[in-house]
């Protein structure tokens, strides 16, 4: 069984923000798990920080400066590189700071290892479920031997996706809708920021989708079949569609670094309370009343 545990890593480089705080209480709320741990190089600091530190256990890590003898840079690779020793160590739920769960993992916790897709590229390490012992976790650690930081997601994202195709029986993936639905590129994602998908770009990526979805009819991959069908058709659904889709996923990945800008930065806790966004009635499926009443009064001026 994977543990009731989940853990966030934090190693700087930006302000914990109310989108970290609702990643931290709605994990709580949602999970209700064991512990939650915040292993991070530094301590956050401000408002938000303050609010979600009650919930946290915190667990201080060393700076990530290499990996088996490979330099690392970047605060997003250090992340990557303190996750997988985490998860080894206490096994448990890992979330991205930017991923707001939905609905409890539960029906997933008698698998040993558990990712989601990001179509096109690979596994998506925002979200991953594991054993302390699983196999799987092992072998990708291991892998990290080749790190080299000018593949930018290579080791993160692309490699799971390899590992996962040679060794299928050693990882559950998790369905197209349950962790990273809707997906920074894809045009539908406006609708969870109360706009309208542009009709260019749904026939773009309809084209191109169903160049793939040709691709692997005549090869008979009747995996591949299922996800260019759900990448190339979906985009015609309508806006409630989407939400009652999204209100069945475990979680929301945010993509923090490609949102924060034209959609995050207008987050706050009024426009939860007030807007119609399809991301602002996700939250209300999970916030009460009374927690946005409280999170408005707590908000920093």
């Amino acid at each position: 069984m994977i543990p009731k545990i989940i853990h966030f890593v934090y190693v700087g480089g930006r302000p914990f923000s109310f989108i970290h705080f609702l990643a931290v209480y709605t994990a709580w709320k949602v999970n209700s798990p064991e512990t939650i741990y915040l292993h991070h190089t530094e301590e956050p600091q401000g408002e938000w920080w303050r609010l979600a530190r009650p919930l946290l256990t915190l667990n201080r890590v060393p700076p990530v400066t290499e990996v088996y003898g490979n330099t690392v840079l970047y605060p997003a690779h250090k992340a990557d590189v303190i996750r997988l020793q985490m998860l080894r160590r206490h096994g448990g739920i890992y979330l991205d700071l930017d991923v707001v769960s939905i609905n409890p993992f539960d029906p997933l916790l008698d698998k040993d290892f558990v990712m989601g897709i990001e179509p096109g590229t690979g596994l998506c390490n925002a979200v991953i479920l594991a054993q302390k012992d699983a196999g799987f976790l092992e072998q990708w650690q291991q892998k990290y031997r080749s790190f080299d930081a000018r593949r930018w997601n290579y080791h993160s994202v692309v490699l799971p996706g390899e590992m996962a195709r040679e060794n299928p029986g050693q990882i559950h993936i998790a369905g197209k809708y349950d962790f990273f639905y809707p997906t920074h590129n894809d045009p539908v994602c406006a609708y969870l920021w109360d706009k309208k998908p542009s009709a260019k770009a749904l026939l773009i990526r309809m084209g191109k989708n169903l160049l793939k979805l040709s691709a692997m009819l005549l090869l008979g991959d009747k995996d591949r079949v299922r996800r260019a069908s759900y990448q190339t058709f979906h985009g015609l659904r309508g806006g409630e569609w989407h939400y009652r889709r999204a209100s069945r996923s475990y979680c929301l990945h945010l993509w923090e670094g490609l949102w924060g800008e034209p959609y995050l930065k207008q987050v706050t806790p009024a426009y939860l309370q007030s807007s119609n966004s399809n991301f602002a009635r996700l939250m209300r499926k999970v916030l009460s009343v009374a927690d946005l009443e409280h999170m408005t009064r707590l908000a920093p001026a």
